[in-house]
């Protein structure tokens, strides 16, 4: 009985591993309406990456209406876990304001964030809006 629980847990693991992929495929060949349907159930089950993938279907206006505000939310989900990426996004959305108030101050920590989780081009934004006169 146990053997059979283990696995049926590796299946449903590899099932759900499988479906995110398809959602990866799905955008790779421009689906993006059917990558959104596979990558809905990670992101609200907290999968950090789906969350991301969301908001920049949201932000872009792939396979959804363009919704900087959806977009933020995926974004602040994901930027809970420390995605850098999502922190950078939130960061560029409050220098840029889109869907926020602009906000260069609110923009601060959070590429101040990106930048300590690993993201790459934090610093690029940092000097591009000259983020330190806001500290």
């Amino acid at each position: 009985m146990k053997k059979l629980f283990v696995m049926l847990l590796l299946s449903a693991g590899v099932i759900m591993a499988n479906n995110y992929n398809k959602g990866v495929d799905a955008y790779k060949n421009g689906d993006f309406t059917t990558a959104l349907h596979y990558w809905e159930p990670y992101a609200n089950e907290g999968d950090m990456k789906a969350q991301y993938n969301i908001a920049n279907l949201y932000y872009k206006g792939k396979g959804v209406e363009q919704n900087y505000k959806k977009a933020l939310y995926w974004y602040q989900k994901a930027s809970v876990q420390e995605h850098a990426k999502s922190l950078l996004k939130i960061g560029l959305m409050y220098c840029k304001g889109e869907g926020v108030l602009r906000s260069f101050k609110k923009a601060v920590p959070y590429i101040r964030s990106a930048y300590e989780n690993g993201c790459k081009k934090a610093p690029e934004a940092w000097n591009k809006y000259e983020l330190w006169k806001y500290e």
